[in-house]
This record gives structure tokens, C-alpha cells and sequence, in this order.
């Protein structure tokens, strides 16, 4: 069984990548935009679940891969916006490096 932190994010940090294990989206790729104090984060993919739209779930339903999107935290801490191409952009890369052969096409 993993500790979870006070939040009960798991050690889940922000624009990490992460796959859900549970729910219709079974297996589907997201990075963390938000996350909640009650136990959830926000994920988004840039396409589907957009900044605009992000998926709520709870982080117990995640699986959390050891890659972050660095150049995203550095512009949100930043202040500036981070827009969705970008998050496709990054999502596509992190996947190829934890996951090489899995990307989409």
C-alpha cells in the first residue's frame, strides 16, 4: 500500500503524467493540472480534456509515471498561460519516453 500525503495525492505532483486504472477512460494518458484538497486532481490531454474542461478523478483511480512536464510547471508557476497545443505536445513526448512504442499516431 502506498502512504498517501496530508492531501491524499499519493505523491502526485502537478504536471505529472499519469494513467487512469480505473473508469471508462481505463488506461488513457493525462497530465495533472490542478490538484483538489478532497483527494482529486484535474487532468487534462489538450484535446479531449482541455485547460478549459479538465477531468476530475480521484488519485486513487491513477497510476503515477516517473516524468514530469518541467517546461509546463515552469511557465504556470510563471504566471503565464499554458495553452492546450502545448499540453498535447508535452503528453506526446512524456508518453514516448515511459512508454516508448505506445504513443498514438
Amino acid at each position: 500500500m502506498v502512504a498517501e500525503g496530508h492531501d491524499g495525492s499519493n505523491g502526485i505532483e502537478l504536471w505529472q503524467l499519469v494513467s487512469s486504472k480505473a473508469g471508462r477512460d481505463e488506461g488513457q494518458t493525462y497530465l495533472v493540472a490542478e490538484l483538489d484538497q478532497d483527494g482529486f486532481a484535474r487532468l487534462v490531454d489538450g484535446d479531449k480534456r482541455r485547460l478549459e474542461a479538465p477531468k476530475r478523478k480521484n488519485v486513487r483511480h491513477l497510476v503515477p509515471h516517473p516524468a514530469i512536464a518541467g517546461d509546463l510547471a515552469q511557465k504556470a508557476s510563471a504566471g503565464t498561460a499554458v495553452r492546450n497545443v502545448e499540453v498535447r505536445e508535452a503528453l506526446r513526448r512524456l508518453v514516448e519516453e515511459v512508454m516508448p512504442g505506445s504513443a498514438k499516431e
